[in-house]
């Protein structure tokens, strides 16, 4: 009978009664009793209280908290996706009260921090992202708007639940049930777009069983109160979620600036990124970004979102964590008791910025090469505009770098070969040419403007027969749109650097003699090649596939099809994964290489005995670092 019982009491649960047990495992779980503490302090000194005297927090309360900047005008959109994540686990319940509980929930979303209690840890996280983000288009029905709840903003829409007692539970859905007389006919054409664009990995219905519910219910035990409740005998109705390309830039902007934040770092320390050309740089980024899930401005849907992310932006909501870490940090209780404690200097992201590497692009860069690895981790080899563009410049600054490099290399898009030297690069190519990809969608200079790159992971060498490198090189364009791709099985053709051919990616050595020009180039499926004179570069992209690289997988703007972008090389930066230590091993083996050429050519090192000497010691030739060799 006590089994009854409680089979009974399980089956009473309701979402409301399942999410307060969740929330209390999050609380124990996932929080120290000090973080906890702050956590709570956070909350109660800022909140708002309702008529029925609940704490909770606004819009105004987030922004401020978190200090949005204006000029990136993402206030309502994170408020909106905050308030979503509120409804964890049951995200189609939200937007919801920003009362405590649900400020827990959300730090625990936004952290990720809720995959140390979920099994499974919850899921696909990119997919949990989307829902946050998304709204909804029904079948015959009007569409949504991402920032409003029956025609009213999400906030107005709370307070007038939280007036009726709190029912606000329904609200992301209700104003989807309203009949169509409610939506004008251009939120219905509007609709009919969505479905026709949609492909059936976007439909979902409401009989769809939420992952990330499943994950949570199974945590708790209550897995079968899930799978014995009554549901109603309603027709099943497909629905769309999307993203608007304009609103997902602001958010892509902000994920930018935070990139490198720090959970104790004021988001006001990077106020110069907000204004003037940093905020057109920022744009442009996030343009790039948002652009390889949707090029003509039409609803990001499911699986033009996830095939961007997962292969190409893994790491791109990493900065939430932090963000939303500030919540874990109260400013009342700074356990430093002496505020006149100079604490030490923070070094710079980056010592030295290039033409190509800003700030917005080594943050852009993070979104698949991981922070720890950059942020304060490059050091500057070779500057094409400053070192000179010759393989021999770049061949004394790059080579001997002990540790992992990235290539930077941008230019404008070539037309019709206009002079000698164009028509001579021209010659070299397939004279089958692939239709160029897409353009920016600005009407000036900086639409015809490309930007590539490659990571790679071991040292430089020249290359005589064989090319070099590893599966962890990665090839990736940065402008006008975003894409990583990674190694494939079918080919080891990774990189090639001859002074007669150039520097190739995905592509074979040229066969070439000695002093002879390129006759013909060797276009791999998906390479990256730039000419001898480091005057020309081509990327190519077939279809076909079998390379060193994989194909393009986004369906966008015929990016899966075949294209070729031919420009004109203006920079091209070689920037070391490192510090001091890489740095000085670099300066050692150049030594060495020197007083070794020195030394078999038998040449007196000259009258300066100290000079000398520092020189083979540096080398390792002589004193206590020696490393080989005699003289």
């Amino acid at each position: 009978m006590g089994q009854s019982q409680s089979d009974e009491t399980r089956r009473s649960l309701s979402p409301d009664d399942l999410r307060h047990r969740l929330t209390h495992r999050l609380q124990k779980r996932t929080f120290t009793d000090l973080e906890l503490y702050s956590f709570r302090d956070v909350f109660t000194s800022l909140a708002n209280t309702s008529n029925d005297n609940t704490p909770y927090w606004s819009e105004d309360t987030l922004t401020r908290f978190l200090e949005l900047p204006d000029a990136l005008d993402v206030a309502s959109l994170l408020y909106h996706a905050t308030s979503v994540a509120a409804g964890f686990p049951f995200l189609s319940d939200g937007p919801g009260i920003l009362d405590w509980e649900a400020i827990v929930r959300v730090v625990c979303v936004f952290t990720g921090r809720y995959k140390t209690v979920l099994r499974k840890g919850g899921g696909d996280p990119v997919r949990v992202w989307f829902r946050i983000l998304a709204v909804h288009d029904r079948g015959g029905g009007g569409t949504s708007n991402g920032h409003e709840v029956n025609g009213k903003h999400i906030e107005a829409a709370i307070a007038e639940a939280m007036a009726h007692g709190g029912e606000h539970r329904d609200t992301h859905h209700s104003h989807e049930k309203h009949d169509d007389h409610d939506h004008n006919h251009e939120d219905d054409d509007h609709s009919d777009d969505i479905f026709q664009i949609a492909d059936p990995e976007d439909m979902e219905d409401e009989n769809d069983d939420d992952e990330l519910a499943l994950a949570a219910l199974e945590a708790l035990d209550a897995i079968e109160v899930f799978k014995l409740a009554e549901k109603p005998a309603v027709m099943v109705q497909k629905y769309v979620r999307r993203l608007d390309p304009q609103e997902l830039t602001k958010l892509v902007m902000l994920l930018l600036v935070i990139a490198p934040l720090d959970p104790q770092e004021s988001l006001a320390t990077y106020v110069e990124r907000y204004s003037g050309d940093a905020l057109v740089d920022l744009r442009r980024a996030a343009g790039s970004i948002v652009r390889s899930m949707s090029v003509d401005g039409k609803p990001i849907l499911w699986t033009g979102f996830s095939r961007s992310v997962k292969r190409s932006l893994p790491h791109l909501f990493d900065g939430f964590k932090p963000l939303y870490e500030h919540f874990l940090f109260s400013k009342r209780l700074n356990m430093n008791k002496n505020s006149s404690l100079n604490l030490p200097l923070i070094p710079p992201l980056l010592q030295h910025y290039g033409t190509i590497l800003t700030p917005t692009i080594l943050n852009q860069l993070s979104f698949f090469l991981k922070g720890e690895t950059l942020y304060r981790r490059l050091r500057k080899l070779y500057i094409g505009s400053d070192d000179g563009f010759s393989m021999g410049m770049f061949e004394q600054k790059v080579f001997k770098w002990r540790a992992p490099t990235i290539l930077l290399v941008s230019g404008s898009r070539m037309g019709p070969p206009s002079t000698s030297r164009e028509k001579s690069f021209s010659d070299t190519l397939s004279p089958k040419r692939f239709p160029d990809s897409i353009s920016d969608d600005n009407d000036d200079e900086e639409s015809e403007t490309l930007t590539f790159g490659v990571y790679i992971d071991i040292m430089w060498k020249i290359t005589h027969k064989e090319c070099f490198g590893t599966s962890s090189t990665q090839l990736f364009q940065l402008h006008p749109i975003h894409e990583v791709f990674e190694t494939s099985k079918s080919h080891s053709d990774y990189i090639y650097w001859n002074k007669s051919a150039g520097i190739g990616f995905g592509a074979p050595l040229p066969r070439i003699k000695p002093g002879d020009p390129v006759l013909h180039m060797n276009l791999g499926a998906v390479s990256l090649i730039l000419d001898e004179s480091l005057e020309f570069g081509v990327f190519t992209h077939s279809s076909s596939g079998g390379g060193a690289y994989h194909t393009s997988d986004l369906n966008v703007g015929g990016r899966n099809g075949d294209w070729q972008e031919r420009f004109n090389i203006e920079e091209i930066e070689v920037w070391g994964v490192g510090g001091e230590e890489e740095a000085k091993e670099q300066a050692r083996q150049w030594a060495w290489d020197e007083a070794e050429a020195m030394r078999r050519r038998n040449v007196q090192l000259g009258d300066d005995v100290e000079a000398n000497r520092a020189l083979l010691e540096m080398a390792g030739i002589i004193g206590g670092n020696r490393s080989g060799g005699s003289v």
